[in-house]
């Protein structure tokens, strides 16, 4: 099956869409395309990279004039599905799937809650921008074939628009922290590291932990 990832924010080697999905389904025997901005046309472990440019100066030009770019870009692919990672591509996908195309929407962040803490935003404009947001994301996600998220937070909301929602975590694929079977065998014990993945919030309490305890 020809599938096409497509991001207007991300770079082409960013964890989650080029390692785990992009390089975890050429693996699988598909034939994949990553769309992205301010990089070469490559192929790397199986997957060909297409680079549009995105040389836009602000944020409001970006989400146009890239978005363009990446939608010209994904015609020329004529891929049979197609995968988007930021919600300014939702209208993409509206169009691709106009097309007849199968859609995915990869939700990696509750956009309508950041919205309200974004900085660049108006303060007076940050609700009613979510609100709109939020609807937005309601509609087209009714009408994509499928939605992926980050969190079950996340998917929780998104079940309520679309059945076809699921979760893929952004925790570290196993195989790769696992190394070298024969070389873990010899080595030398060495000293416990150890990963937090949560809030911020609770970082300094889990910290204190790790210093008191015996570790």
């Amino acid at each position: 099956m020809k599938i096409c990832h497509l991001t207007s924010v991300h770079p082409a080697d960013d964890i989650r869409i080029f390692v785990k999905e992009c390089r975890s389904l050429a693996l699988a025997g598909h034939d994949v395309y990553l769309i992205a901005p301010n990089t070469e046309n490559k192929i790397i472990d199986g997957v060909k990279v297409v680079g549009v440019s995105s040389t836009a100066s602000n944020r409001y030009s970006r989400m146009i004039a890239a978005a363009k770019s990446v939608y010209t870009a994904a015609i020329e692919v004529d891929a049979d599905v197609y995968h988007f990672h930021d919600p300014e591509l939702m209208i993409i996908g509206l169009l691709l799937k106009k097309k007849g195309k199968k859609v995915i929407y990869d939700v990696h962040e509750d956009v309508p809650e950041q919205v309200l803490s974004k900085q660049w935003i108006p303060k007076l404009l940050r609700k009613n921008i979510s609100v709109s947001v939020k609807k937005m994301e309601k509609y087209a996600a009714s009408r994509f074939d499928a939605v992926v998220t980050a969190t079950p937070t996340i998917t929780k909301r998104f079940k309520t628009y679309n059945a076809n929602t699921v979760t893929v975590h952004n925790f570290p694929i196993l195989q790769e922290l696992m190394g070298n079977p024969s070389e873990s065998q010899t080595a030398e014990r060495k000293e416990s590291s150890f990963l937090y993945i949560g809030e911020s919030r609770n970082f300094v309490a889990s910290k204190r932990w790790f210093r008191r305890s015996k570790f």
